[in-house]
């Protein structure tokens, strides 16, 4: 196997808020000898695509700053859940041309697990085609965004939605909110589903996913939307701020919070301010935050493969992409998930021909 190409995408500089690609991100190029690389008992893996996340955001700071998940390192190539194919092994489980899911760096090729530790490393996972899917499905549906969706619906809401009547859905035509939208009907088919997002077209999305009540909240007041079509029982909040106090005032008591992430907060120092902070016990709601595969729901994560991958092959759990192409976009695409610039999973392809 020859020397090739091998480009990197770098952590390059703090971001004060959104990231600016080209600036916070860059691109780089090195040579590696596919054949003599060094593996030490991992694998060589060539990246076929890779997941663009909000979290990410957060993850682009001053080490010395604490938060929930660890800085990248400047200079340093950053790392996401992603598919490969198996170049080369040194590790019995994995043979040349299986196809993984894991943590990677972007870059096109990369060796697991490299000298350098991933701060969220996790094993790699050997994945199978699924007719009519791309490869790229696991970075969505049947990836991090699903199995958010799933660990959090099944893990704390399983028996509330068979007596509630109505799920309220904040960022419904991302990949978490599209499957929560899908998901809950499956779990109660009774639920009435209002979802929010921010442009037309994305209204239209969460009206295919089966959402009953769909609404722009840039041109819409959610409090108006919530108090002519709630009041909530269960909540699914994937933006905090003003979104998640307009719901908190349109809650039936005894209601159920599922605290997934803070997107309208991501680029601001001083994080979300909750006006009506005092609804919580005045109605008796509990708030149910967590992180993926992490906490009391995290149990659920053993049976998404056997009970999902069946679900998208019935239809009844779809898979929406915006792609990027090339390692190049992936400043863009990480910057589009946060200015909502992306319609579907915001996904980088590294090399087509592989999907």
């Amino acid at each position: 196997m020859p020397t090739v190409k091998n480009g990197s995408v770098v952590y390059a500089a703090h971001p004060e808020g959104h990231i600016e690609p080209d600036v916070h991100l860059k691109y780089i190029e090195s040579e590696i000898d596919l054949e003599s690389m060094p593996l030490n008992g991992g694998v060589l893996l060539k990246t076929i695509a890779l997941s663009s996340d909000p979290y990410l955001r957060y993850r682009m700071r001053d080490p010395n700053v604490p938060h929930f998940v660890p800085a990248f390192d400047l200079g340093m190539p950053i790392e996401n859940s992603g598919i490969a194919i198996v170049v080369r092994s040194d590790d019995p489980n994995f043979k040349s041309g299986d196809q993984v899911s894991g943590m990677l760096e972007f870059s096109d090729y990369s060796v697991f697990p490299g000298t350098r530790p991933m701060a969220l490393a996790r094993p790699l996972r050997k994945v199978e085609k699924i007719p009519g899917h791309p490869l790229s499905i696991y970075t969505g549906t049947l990836g991090g965004a699903g199995m958010t969706s799933y660990q959090g619906l099944k893990g704390f809401a399983s028996e509330k939605v068979k007596t509630s009547k109505t799920l309220f859905v904040s960022g419904g035509a991302g990949p978490v909110g599209t499957f929560v939208i899908e998901y809950a009907k499956v779990m109660a088919p009774h639920l009435k589903i209002i979802a929010s997002a921010g442009s037309a077209a994305k209204v239209e999305i969460m009206k295919d996913c089966g959402a009953d009540v769909a609404f722009n909240y840039k041109e819409q007041d959610a409090e108006a939307i919530l108090s002519e079509h709630g009041p909530i029982d269960i909540y699914w909040d994937n933006v905090a701020g003003p979104t998640l106090d307009a719901a908190l005032i349109n809650f039936n008591s005894e209601g159920l919070i599922i605290a997934c992430g803070a997107i309208s907060q991501a680029a601001h120092k001083d994080g979300s301010v909750v006006r009506h902070f005092e609804e919580i016990f005045q109605r008796s709601l509990t708030v149910k935050g967590f992180l993926l595969a992490r906490g009391e729901a995290a149990h659920v994560l053993s049976s998404f493969y056997d009970e999902v991958i069946p679900l998208v092959k019935q239809g009844k759990i779809t898979s929406r992409e915006h792609r990027y192409s090339g390692l190049k976009s992936a400043g863009k695409a990480l910057r589009d998930v946060h200015t909502g610039d992306n319609t579907g999973k915001a996904v980088i392809i590294v090399d087509e021909e592989y999907l």
